[in-house]
Formats: C-alpha cells, structure tokens, sequence
C-alpha cells in the first residue's frame, strides 16, 4: 500500500519539474517538501520518465490473499475452532507449512 501522502508529494514533484521549474531548490522553496526527497523523485524521473512507486519491496507475505479468504470462511463455519486446528486445515489445502501465530 502506498502511502496517499508520499504519492502527493511525488505527483507535485513531477508537476513542477515537467511545467514550471527544473531546479530542485526552486521546487523545495515553492511546495515545502525536503530537498532530498526532490532529488531522488527527479532522479527517477530522468532515469524512468516517472515518479511512481517501484513496489514490490519486502519480504512476501505467507498468508495469502485466498488463504486469508479460507481463513475467514473456516471461521463463518465454526467461530470455535482453534488457530492450531485452522493452520492444520491451511496446510492440507495449500500444502504449505504455517505456524499457528500467523494464522
């Protein structure tokens, strides 16, 4: 998930390179946004042509989206049911070790 304020501040960037003023100072002095994240976001800009988010960055996730759904649908069926009982399920179904602390 991107954070709402970052993708602004990247978006005013971009705006401001491509109209206005190609100076990172001038940009600093105009939008109030460090000057360091102004030269790494017109960094990109010569280098990809964009400002977006590369993504993708960190460890992946065990708990799937679809498991995280049969999470939730194991628990609809049966609200008794332990996190030792649901990670045994999950694990027959996707054939995939997980600790009953993730679930």
């Amino acid at each position: 998930m991107v954070n709402e304020n970052l993708e602004a501040q990247r978006q005013t960037i971009k705006h401001y390179w491509l109209n206005v003023t190609h100076s990172p100072k001038e940009i600093q002095e105009l939008t109030n946004i460090p000057l360091h994240t102004i030269e790494r976001n017109i960094k990109k800009l010569k280098e990809n042509g964009s400002v977006e988010h590369r993504g993708g960055n960190g460890r992946p996730m065990k708990v799937t989206q679809n498991m995280s759904r049969a999470i939730g649908q194991n628990l609809r069926q049966n609200n008794a049911i332990s996190t030792r009982q649901l990670t045994t399920k999950i694990e027959n179904t996707y054939d995939i070790p997980i600790s009953h602390v993730s679930i």
